[in-house]
C-alpha cells in the first residue's frame, strides 16, 4: 500500500512518528511538505529514515486563505490511502475534494485543539468549510480526548471512527538521559549559575502573548520566601523584554537560555527543573508537558490546553489551573512544593507518559487502517 502523509513542515515528533509507521509490514510511506520551509521553526531535524520526501511547490491565493500547492492530482493518483494534515487550508480541502472524485480514502491527521473550542460559536462560512472536509474523512487521528469531544460534539463526526494519535516526543531518549540526571542537574545549574537549593520552575516554548508568561512571574512574585525560587526559560520570542523588565520590576529570579535547537540538549535542561509551568491561553496541545513528564517533573496546565485532558491527574502529577490566573498558579506551586510533594508527582509523571509513546501511537495507527480496509472490504 502506498501511503501519503500532506503536512507543513519536517518537525522533531512528526519525523519519529513517521519512522515509527515505516514499521508497519507492507505499506510506502510518501512524505509532502506544503511549506518551502520545511524545518519550520528553526529546529535542526534530519530526514525521515525509510520514507520518500517531497517539498511541494505553491502559492499564495489570498492573503488571508493561505497556500495552495501544486501536484496534488498526481499524489492522490499514485497513492491508495491519503493523511491530510489539517482541514481548513486550501491544499487540504482541495486534496479531499480529489480523493472523493477518485475515491481514494483519506484520514484527517489531527494535533490537537484547547478544550475551549469544543464548545465556542464559529464562524458560519469557516464551519461549512470543515465539514465538508470532515464529514467525508474515512477516519480522524487526533490526539487525545479533546479530539474526539471536538469532532463528535461540533461535526457529529462517528466517534468510533476517531483514533486517538498519541502524539509525543522522544520518551525513551529523555527516560534514557535521566539515569544521568544528578550529574545533569548539577553541571548545567552550575553552568547557568543557579544555586543547588534554588527551586526552579520552567517554561519551555515560545514567549509569545498567549502563552501568558508573565503570569508565573507574577505568580512566584506572591509566593512566601519567594527569593528561593527561580524561573527558568527554555525559548525566545517577542515577549522576552518585556518579561525580562516585569522580572527586574518586581524582583523575580528569572533565566532565560534562548532557542535551544538542538533536541538532545533541550531535554536535557528538564532536569534542572523540578515542575514545568504552561499557563498558556488556546493551546491545542502542548508537547513540551510531555518532555518536562519523561523527564520526572511535576506539572502545572492551564485547562485552554489540548494535554489537560489526558495528561495531567490533579493531585497526583501536577494540577490543572485556569490560563493565566495568578493565584492559582501561585496555589498550585505551593501544594506542588508542600512537603516535597514535587518528587512523588514526578514520579507519577513518568508512569503516565510512559503509556504515551511512539510506538502506542503506531499501533493506534495500524488498528485505524485495519478498520478502513475491513469497512472497504479489503483485507
Amino acid at each position: 500500500m502506498n501511503l501519503a502523509i500532506i503536512t507543513n513542515i519536517r518537525s522533531p515528533y512528526r519525523k519519529l512518528q513517521i519512522e515509527e509507521f515505516t514499521k508497519i509490514p507492507n505499506i510506502n510511506i510518501n512524505v509532502y511538505y506544503t511549506n518551502k520551509n520545511i524545518l519550520g521553526r528553526k529546529w535542526n531535524v534530519e530526514p525521515i529514515k525509510n520514507a520518500d520526501e517531497t517539498v511541494l511547490k505553491g502559492f499564495k491565493m489570498f492573503k488571508k486563505f493561505g497556500y495552495i500547492n501544486l501536484g496534488l492530482f498526481d499524489i492522490v493518483k499514485k497513492n491508495d490511502l491519503i493523511i491530510i494534515g489539517g482541514y481548513e487550508q486550501p491544499t487540504y480541502i482541495l486534496l479531499s475534494l480529489l480523493c472523493r472524485l477518485y475515491k481514494k480514502p483519506y484520514i484527517i491527521i489531527f494535533d490537537g485543539i484547547s478544550p475551549k473550542k469544543v464548545d465556542e460559536a464559529e464562524n458560519p462560512a469557516k464551519f461549512l468549510l470543515k465539514s465538508l472536509v470532515i464529514k467525508h474523512a474515512n477516519s480522524i487521528f487526533g490526539n487525545g480526548t479533546v479530539s474526539k469531544l471536538y469532532f463528535s460534539k461540533k461535526f457529529n463526526y462517528n466517534p468510533d471512527n476517531i483514533f486517538n494519535q498519541y502524539l509525543t516526543v522522544d520518551i525513551d531518549k529523555i527516560v534514557d538521559l535521566g539515569k544521568q540526571k544528578e550529574v545533569l542537574r548539577k553541571e548545567i545549574r552550575k553552568k547557568l549559575n543557579i544555586d543547588n537549593d534554588k527551586k526552579v520552575i520552567i517554561y519551555s516554548g515560545r514567549l509569545i502573548k498567549r502563552k501568558k508568561v508573565d503570569s508565573i512571574i507574577k505568580a512566584i512574585n506572591i509566593l512566601d520566601n519567594n527569593e528561593s525560587y527561580i524561573l527558568l526559560i527554555l525559548g525566545d520570542g517577542e515577549e522576552k523584554e518585556n518579561l525580562l523588565n516585569l522580572a527586574k520590576e518586581i524582583n523575580v529570579n528569572l533565566k532565560i537560555t534562548g532557542f535551544i535547537s538542538n533536541q538532545e540538549q533541550l531535554f536535557k535542561h528538564y532536569f534542572v527543573g523540578d515542575v514545568l509551568i504552561l499557563p498558556s491561553n488556546n493551546e491545542p496541545w502542548g508537547l513540551v508537558v510531555n518532555e518536562a513528564m519523561a523527564a520526572g517533573l511535576a506539572v502545572i496546565v492551564s485547562d485552554e490546553c489540548g494535554c489537560s485532558l489526558d495528561l495531567v491527574r490533579d493531585g497526583e502529577n501536577g494540577f490543572v489551573i485556569h490560563a493565566g490566573d495568578v493565584k492559582n498558579i501561585a496555589n498550585a506551586i505551593k501544594d506542588i512544593f508542600k512537603n516535597d510533594n514535587y518528587i512523588k508527582f514526578g514520579e507519577r509523571s513518568k508512569e503516565i507518559i510512559g503509556k504515551w509513546k511512539f510506538e502506542d501511537s503506531r499501533s493506534s495507527f495500524e488498528k485505524m487502517l485495519y478498520k478502513i480496509l475491513h469497512d472497504k472490504g479489503e483485507n
